[in-house]
């Protein structure tokens, strides 16, 4: 049969060609009438019908969730089954069906299980997932009051729940400046700076990649217009628009597209780079890279954090963007970036490479680190 087939046809093809019993009638219609007189039960089984057709996502979604939160399963199980719900909505429209599913509040109280470490990950993990590009989620998570949830979980004894942590933290201030608001006033900026100085390379990393993120994102001359008698209202988009008369008063009103979710709430986006600089975290970023830095920022675990260039790379990076801006004047540290400065105009970190100094090893353009050095000025 021709693969282009609707649903339609085919039924229609299977009933017309489908076996006749002795009596002369289609074998369909007699077990129909058999359905109906009820002797047919193994035919009225639900299950039957999704053997055949399949379950829905969203059914699934469902069932899996449904074993996540039975306290009865094991442990396995029940991580398992929350494995299966992140692979399912890394759809965006399943991530989407999350609220009308009413599953948030679920997982807000997973995430809270503090005696379930590991459910507490798998469930940072399907919030940075759903959440990840996907403005909708990102504004019904925060509706739903997720960062509130989430940064505690910065402070958690466990090193892969934190950087789950981050992981979600970020997939919901991406270009959303109610979330990044709403994350300075729970403390946010705080918790970061003390992020800076974890037991775990690998969160340090996630962090410094995350301060990146949003000093890109912040509009520092942003062209929006934004209405400040609006701040915190929500803002229904004009969804229509009436055509230009070309001759056909009779033509509907054509629909405009609808802008990101994560716009709604008109919220001026915070300085990040001020919020840098005021909370420490600028100041940190570069103790954290000199060889002669004090004490946990310099040192992971008994590791010089300069040895870690994945770290190295993405802290500097940090810097370079904020001191980069065109921003109103910061009081930035100026005696602590004059050391930066020589420290990548220095030799690398590892001895054998052919490179001649650290900014090279870090793939950093000298002309970068000029640029740097008149900020101290």
């Amino acid at each position: 049969m021709a693969g282009n087939r609707t649903a339609d046809e085919l039924l229609k093809w299977g009933l017309e060609h489908a076996p006749m019993t002795e009596d002369g009638q289609s074998s369909v219609t007699q077990v129909t009438s058999e359905i109906a007189a009820g002797r047919r039960p193994d035919l009225q089984d639900p299950a039957l019908y999704n053997a055949i057709m399949g379950k829905s996502e969203a059914q699934m979604m469902q069932e899996e969730l449904g074993v996540a939160v039975d306290m009865s399963r094991s442990e396995t199980d029940r991580l398992t089954a929350l494995d299966n719900f992140e692979m399912l909505i890394e759809q965006v429209d399943n991530a989407n069906t999350m609220e009308s599913l009413q599953m948030w509040p679920v997982f807000l109280k997973l995430l809270q299980s503090h005696q379930e470490p590991e459910i507490q990950v798998q469930a940072a993990w399907v919030v940075g997932t759903a959440t990840q590009n996907n403005d909708k989620a990102q504004a019904v998570a925060l509706h739903h009051g997720i960062l509130k949830v989430l940064l505690p979980l910065l402070d958690a004894h466990k090193p892969e729940l934190r950087s789950k942590a981050v992981y979600a933290i970020s997939a919901i201030l991406g270009h959303h400046p109610a979330a990044v608001a709403q994350f300075a006033e729970f403390g946010g900026w705080e918790k970061l700076n003390h992020a800076l100085a974890d037991s775990n390379l690998g969160v340090r990393r996630k962090v410094a990649f995350l301060l990146n993120q949003l000093l890109i994102q912040d509009p520092l001359e942003s062209s929006e217009s934004f209405d400040e008698t609006e701040t915190g209202k929500h803002s229904v988009p004009n969804t229509q628009v009436v055509a230009k008369d070309n001759g056909n008063a009779n033509m509907p009103p054509v629909p405009l597209e609808q802008g990101p979710a994560t716009k709604k709430i008109k919220v001026k986006h915070p300085d990040v780079g001020r919020a840098l600089v005021e909370h420490g975290i600028l100041d940190s970023l570069i103790t954290s890279l000199l060889p002669e830095g004090s004490g946990s920022l310099a040192v992971c675990n008994g590791q010089a954090v300069r040895s870690d260039i994945d770290y190295d790379e993405k802290a500097v990076q940090v810097i370079l963007t904020l001191t980069g801006q065109q921003r109103a004047t910061l009081p930035l540290p100026k005696a602590k970036l004059q050391q930066l400065v020589q420290v990548l105009r220095g030799p690398p970190v590892d001895k054998i490479s052919n490179l001649q100094t650290f900014a090279e090893e870090l793939g950093v353009d000298l002309k970068s680190v000029d640029a740097l050095e008149k900020k101290t000025e």
